[in-house]
């Protein structure tokens, strides 16, 4: 759960996009991982001083489902079924599917990361030994002031091309008045068919504030009403609970919530 809140004096970047990272780390030393990510454990540091400290976040099983749900169910079917596209990494942290997700070299795709300047700066210089498996853009910039939409025009984003937009681990963390905003903006720069993935959590897990990371949750959404709250936006969204996806792994029960769609129309 990528949240722009808790920092580290490490270059700027946030400590929850190493955390993230250091999940990877773990899963990808396990017999039977659900994800191998080889730069993980470089991107993620040491951590080991906060995780002795913070025993409760040394492990974590949701970011992994979430992301092997994206990689398997979605992003391997789309990068195989579009000869050319787009996928837009909203508050892309320590990702590093651009190095290590081999469907990439299929067809002709290009990444777009988005993030804050630190986690980019951070990113680039530990990355900068290792070659991408397709075109990779970074643009720095603050999600809640939309400036990254101008960069990323900038940046050979093309309007007519499917775009794959990837809001993982972000809705939650802004506020829903943003995220309406937000929504809308990205529906507006999409062609037909362009497809979104995001997740969100349901309002009582915004409410209570329990634990490390939904302590920072600004607000949630019932499952019921997400579609709607998509369709708003012309994207066309259907949900499931992210337990259905577990893999046997804890991931919560019916709090969190996968939701997958398609942009309806070609113009608002």
């Amino acid at each position: 759960m990528e949240g722009r809140i808790i920092t580290s004096q490490k270059e700027g970047i946030t400590l929850t996009a190493r955390l993230m990272a250091h999940y990877r780390a773990q899963e990808s030393k396990l017999e039977n991982p659900l994800i191998i990510d080889p730069f993980a454990k470089l991107l993620a540091g040491d951590l080991s001083t906060y995780l002795k400290n913070h025993i409760r976040v040394s492990k974590m099983d949701y970011p992994i489902v979430r992301s092997y749900y994206i990689e398997n169910r979605l992003l391997e079917q789309w990068c195989r079924s579009h000869k050319k596209s787009q996928i837009v990494l909203l508050g892309s942290g320590l990702d590093t599917r651009a190095y290590r997700f081999q469907p990439l070299r299929e067809n002709h795709h290009i990444i777009f990361e988005i993030d804050q300047e630190g986690v980019n700066n951070y990113k680039k210089r530990i990355m900068t030994p290792f070659k991408p498996l397709c075109k990779l853009k970074r643009i720095s910039s603050n999600l809640n002031s939309f400036e990254w939409i101008k960069a990323l025009k900038k940046e050979d984003y093309n309007l007519n091309i499917p775009t794959f937009w990837i809001l993982e681990g972000l809705l939650y963390y802004l506020r829903k008045e943003t995220v309406r905003a937000l929504l809308t903006e990205i529906s507006r720069i999409s062609t037909l068919n362009s497809q979104i993935f995001a997740d969100m959590c349901i309002p009582i897990y915004a409410e209570v504030k329990v634990g490390p990371f939904s302590k920072y949750f600004k607000w949630g959404l019932d499952k019921n009403k997400i579609p709607e709250f998509f369709k708003n936006s012309q994207w066309n969204v259907s949900c499931k609970w992210a337990d259905t996806y577990d893999r046997g792994r804890d991931v919560g029960q019916k709090g969190l919530i996968f939701i997958v769609g398609t942009k309806m129309t070609d113009k608002q």
